[in-house]
């Protein structure tokens, strides 16, 4: 006699496949997709879930299709489309359609015969609503016509380069602006080929330090790059490029490149016309400037040289400053014809060779404002004019013309104040012999802060050895 344990397991064993197929016809009764059962040969209704009753009754407007043949039911238009479809299962066992249906409602469709070997008894009928699903589908791949016409029409050069850098596709810009076919840059590498670029400054990228190859190093997007490329004509071409990395979405590694890049050619060549342009006129100042300079020795002997020392020893103090070759050029211009309101002191003042009056120091003074009335007038040397009204200011205030004091003394102007102040001192004047580097260095020491800036008298001494 089996025990209580096993009772009560045998007690609960046998309703589980009932409760198992109560289940099943509930879910299949609930589930959205329709599921229908027909007889065969006769077509008869057998079965239907909710979605199926709710399907045959906008299609046959019927709420009751128990027993209902739905071969002959059909829409006449339809019918032939159905047939075929039912024919097909019959002769494969199974088969799959799109159907359009009510209200332009695509439909997957299909149907299973049953049994699969035999006489068929009954076919099955299974249909989902996947009109979203197409319309989605549709909606990528118009989007993709779309992209492709804007990959091809647009005046941008794109290039796609797959993550070791070669190149997988190019559109019809970036042909027409590297000069070669799609078909032949397929496969070139920045590693390799036709592609030795170079900077703006004209050194060459390293492979590796290819703009490119830095995206697939480095994971990050470029923008901005100016590059000159060469060209099948033998022109150099520069073109503007960025370029982003398509970033794989397991592991994040860089998958793909796209570079894209518009011709700069036109727009880089009139740069270089400006460029030289400027450079000639920057020459044609100095140059003017240089006369100046010159004109001024020629009236005073004892002066020869000295706005050129000048000139040289503020540059080389700017220079020491770490300041920028514009800068550091800017105060040598300036050192030229620092003296060149001089013209405006009479002579005799200038070579007389004891100590000046008052009222004769009073006219020197006048030659930094004389200065800067002649050299204002020239566009090009704005800079230049203002730092020689200002080489004669000094820290505290106690110079002149206008008593500036601290930052309102351009910082040009304070190197040349030093610079002006060794040189005078170091050389003769007609009033007295030089009194050479040591008492200017004294000068300078005793006078570093309050007259002149302490950076520059710093900068002056670091460059003592070469002076």
């Amino acid at each position: 006699m089996p025990n209580a344990r096993a009772r009560a397991t045998g007690s609960q064993a046998a309703p589980r496949p009932a409760l198992a197929g109560a289940l099943a016809r509930s879910l299949i009764a609930k589930m959205p997709d329709v599921v229908l059962v027909m007889s065969h040969p006769g077509y008869e209704f057998i079965y239907g879930n909710e979605a199926a009753q709710a399907w045959l009754k906008g299609a046959l407007g019927r709420d009751d299709c128990s027993g209902l043949d739905l071969r002959t039911s059909i829409d006449p238009a339809r019918r032939e489309q159905w047939q075929s479809y039912i024919a097909e299962a019959l002769a494969t066992g199974s088969c799959e359609h799109i159907h359009t249906g009510m209200l332009g409602r695509r439909w997957r469709l299909r149907l299973k015969r049953q049994p699969a070997q035999g006489p068929c008894t009954a076919i099955i009928l299974t249909a989902s609503d996947v009109t979203d699903l197409a319309d989605a589908r549709d909606q990528l791949r118009h989007s993709d016509l779309h992209y492709r016409a804007l990959f091809e029409t647009m005046s941008t050069g794109v290039v796609y380069h797959q993550a070791d850098g070669r190149v997988v596709r190019a559109n019809p810009a970036a042909e027409a602006i590297l000069g070669y076919s799609e078909a032949e840059m397929i496969g070139w590498s920045p590693l390799k080929g036709k592609w030795d670029v170079i900077r703006e400054d004209g050194s060459a990228f390293a492979g590796a330090e290819h703009p490119i190859m830095e995206v697939v190093r480095t994971g990050r997007a470029l923008d901005n790059q100016l590059l000159g490329i060469p060209h099948p004509d033998g022109r150099r071409r520069w073109i503007r490029l960025s370029a982003r990395p398509v970033m794989h979405a397991a592991d994040g590694s860089v998958e793909n490149l796209v570079v894209c890049f518009q011709d700069m050619t036109e727009q880089q060549e009139l740069r270089q016309r400006t460029l030289a342009q400027v450079q000639q006129l920057d020459r044609a100042l100095e140059q003017t400037l240089q006369a100046m300079a010159e004109m001024i020795e020629l009236r005073d002997p004892y002066t020869a040289g000295h706005q050129r020392n000048v000139a040289q020893l503020a540059e080389a103090i700017a220079r020491a400053m770490g300041l920028g070759d514009e800068q550091c050029r800017i105060v040598r211009l300036a050192g030229l014809v620092h003296d060149i309101g001089k013209n405006a002191v009479p002579v005799e003042i200038l070579v007389k060779p004891s100590r000046l009056t008052t009222l004769e120091y009073d006219v020197v003074k006048l030659h930094v404002d004389a200065g800067y009335q002649v050299l204002k007038g020239i566009d090009f040397a704005q800079p230049v004019a203002e730092i020689v009204r200002q080489h004669h200011e000094r820290l505290d205030g106690s110079g002149y013309p206008r008593g500036l004091a601290g930052d309102e003394i351009w910082l040009e102007a304070r190197i040349l104040a030093v610079a002006d102040t060794v040189d005078a001192m170091s050389n003769h004047r007609p009033y007295r012999a030089a009194l050479g580097l040591s008492a200017a260095l004294s000068v300078l020491d005793q006078a570093t802060g309050t007259l002149f800036d302490a950076r520059v008298v710093a900068a002056f001494k670091r460059i003592l050895p070469s002076v």
